[in-house]
């Protein structure tokens, strides 16, 4: 099974770890849509027991990341064009309000989480693995966002929803050499909405639209050249 080891945090139990691990694969491409998920097998390659690996694709399954099918069993889903839809609309829907609400009045601490995150988004341009570390930060500035507004919760829920928008955007990345420096220079521009306000004619909803909407540009050319890992 073509699988990324990634090290167990400390105080994680089996569970966590065999979830976030799995979850991990299944996000950045590894495991790709499709994929047999033996629990044998990941119990001989983690070195723990299958209890715990059953219980991380169960709450996986949660997530519309893994399909279950009694008596022979899971496997990583398709990648689902509705669902892909709604992350999307609740990403797009969310955040510029959030912004919006925020805009001038985010407190000195959180800017300064903030302004770390780009330097170390900058810095992920020239890592050896690129995109996994960009993303890993994107969603982590995404997230110091939410966390400035009291809202851990809605992200927390948000991104369940947004799973299958998430692979899709990895998979851009892959196939279209995404900009990432323009995905960069955008969330500086975030950064500067927040610290100073939003001029009356800045058009939010247009500009989200676009930062959210990279993926669209090639998406056609990713349906064609990977249509089993869809399901229309």
């Amino acid at each position: 099974m073509p699988i990324k080891i990634v090290e167990k945090r400390e105080k994680e139990n089996n569970r966590e770890y065999a979830y976030r691990l799995l979850r991990h694969n299944i996000m950045t491409l590894q495991l790709l849509p499709g994929t047999t998920l033996n629990e044998g097998e990941l119990t001989d390659l983690l070195s723990i027991s299958r209890t715990p690996i059953h219980e991380a694709i169960l709450m996986l399954k949660e997530e519309s990341l893994v399909d279950v099918y009694p008596q022979s069993g899971s496997r990583v889903s398709l990648i689902h064009i509705d669902i892909l839809k709604e992350g999307y609309f609740l990403r797009s829907v969310i955040e510029p309000e959030i912004i919006r609400q925020l805009a001038g009045n985010v407190p000195g601490e959180k800017m300064e989480s903030l302004k770390y995150n780009l330097d170390r988004q900058k810095e992920a341009l020239r890592a050896e693995d690129k995109i996994d570390s960009f993303f890993k930060l994107d969603d982590k500035f995404h997230h110091l966002i939410y966390s400035a507004a009291g809202k851990d919760i809605t992200w927390y829920a948000v991104k369940k929803v947004s799973s299958h928008y998430d692979r899709v955007r990895y998979l851009d990345a892959i196939m279209n050499q995404t900009d990432l420096e323009g995905i960069l220079m955008e969330h500086k521009d975030i950064a500067h909405i927040l610290l100073l306000g939003m001029t009356a004619d800045f058009d939010l909803k247009h500009f989200y639209d676009r930062h959210l909407g990279t993926y669209r540009k090639h998406f056609q050319e990713i349906l064609e050249e990977y249509p089993g890992y869809f399901h229309m």
